[in-house]
């Protein structure tokens, strides 16, 4: 059996939500959200598709469409941890960009193909393929900026989401 304490402050967790309110452990894990650095591609996907009530398909499309079409960087694998001049080792890694003027960002050959697939063929997004990239917060909020969408809640703060509208 569970100590006093817990039971108590698990039945009054229960009992504020029932009122329609947010317990305290709920407000700490979104405060702890809104300052990750970097997801990885499918964790953004999933809440991101909770916040819209969407389905994860469609989300992981418009993802794909971003990356592709709309210039939204991410990485199979941060930039900093390889040595200038050193290959990565002989990973399959090849750099793109969706628009010449930009950087190109480092992806695995199989996720690349993967992305190019659900945007250009329909395919369907797969968990496999995209399961090693990641996004990062900044790269994200310019995509979302340059495309005229809002700043989602699970990882962008209120103070934050209110000065970008």
């Amino acid at each position: 059996m569970a100590p006093r304490a817990a039971r108590l402050s698990n039945r009054w967790g229960k009992d504020r939500r029932r009122e329609g309110q947010t317990g305290t452990a709920e407000i700490l894990l979104m405060a702890q959200m809104q300052f990750v650095e970097s997801y990885k591609f499918w964790d953004v996907v999933v809440l991101w598709s909770r916040e819209r009530a969407e389905d994860e398909t469609s989300v992981a499309r418009a993802l794909a469409r971003g990356v592709i079409v709309e210039a939204l960087r991410i990485e199979s694998a941060d930039p900093c941890w390889f040595l200038a001049g050193q290959s990565p080792s002989g990973y399959p890694y090849i750099g793109y960009c969706a628009i010449p003027t930009t950087p190109p960002v480092q992806l695995r050959i199989e996720a690349l193909e993967h992305l190019l697939a659900v945007t250009r063929q329909a395919a369907s997004p797969s968990h496999e393929f995209l399961r090693h990239e990641f996004l990062f917060r900044n790269d994200f909020k310019v995509w979302i900026k340059s495309t005229g969408r809002t700043l989602p809640t699970f990882w962008f703060t209120d103070i934050e989401r209110a000065i970008e509208a």
